[in-house]
């Protein structure tokens, strides 16, 4: 059974559920640009990875989704987070963030800063994954459930992990993994979070001492 979102319109959580939607459908169609543009050159153009053409293409498509990663890291940074410290400090300590994000963007570069941006987002979201899924910090949910609240860390967890290998990862070694631990994350999230009860048939099932009838 699919439980229910009980989010009423026109308040905060609402608002920030709209917001991280939009961004993500943003940035879902700047990465399919990405792809497109960078298969179409690849086949017209075998070698271009190797000309100033491509550095040029890197940088184009990081001020391209620069204030999307932005926007969606503090919708993110402002939905899950609040579970642990009150809006206002967490207002707070977000506007430090960013002020830092941008003073690193001018000191060196938007790639540094976006990948500054997302690391501190992804210890964020990975310190409230854990604590969801030991039973403290005291957080609170918009849903009540042991797997629901891990499952949606897991998503906002794996959807910043996501990110961070398409803007900082994409041309190291390491991004076949980084999108696999994305991947994995999002994906066991997912089921978590729509099909709790039977997840919880299956631990039950799976838990050590359990008798079939």
């Amino acid at each position: 059974m699919t439980p229910e979102l009980n989010i009423k319109p026109k308040t905060y959580d609402f608002y920030l559920m709209l917001l991280t939607s939009a961004v993500l459908v943003v940035i879902g169609l700047v990465c399919l640009y990405g792809i497109g543009y960078y298969t179409y050159t690849n086949e017209t153009a075998p070698q271009w990875t190797q000309t100033q053409m491509y550095g040029d293409y890197i940088n184009s498509m990081n001020q391209l989704i620069y204030p999307f990663v932005v926007l969606l890291l503090v919708a993110l940074g402002l939905c899950i987070p609040k579970r642990i410290v009150p809006r206002q400090s967490l207002l707070a300590a977000g506007t430090g963030i960013l002020a830092a994000t941008f003073l690193i963007a001018l000191i060196t570069n938007i790639g540094t800063s976006l990948a500054f941006l997302l690391a501190v987002s992804i210890v964020v979201q990975a310190a409230v994954m854990v604590l969801t899924m030991l039973g403290r910090g005291g957080l609170t949910y918009e849903r009540e459930g042991y797997f629901v609240q891990t499952g949606s860390s897991m998503l906002h967890l794996g959807t910043v992990i996501f990110v961070f290998d398409f803007v900082s990862m994409r041309t190291t070694e390491l991004h076949l993994g980084v999108f696999w631990v994305a991947t994995i994350l999002i994906t066991v999230g997912t089921v978590l979070s729509f099909y709790p009860g039977e997840a919880g048939n299956i631990a039950r099932f799976l838990r050590p001492g359990n008798k079939s009838p």
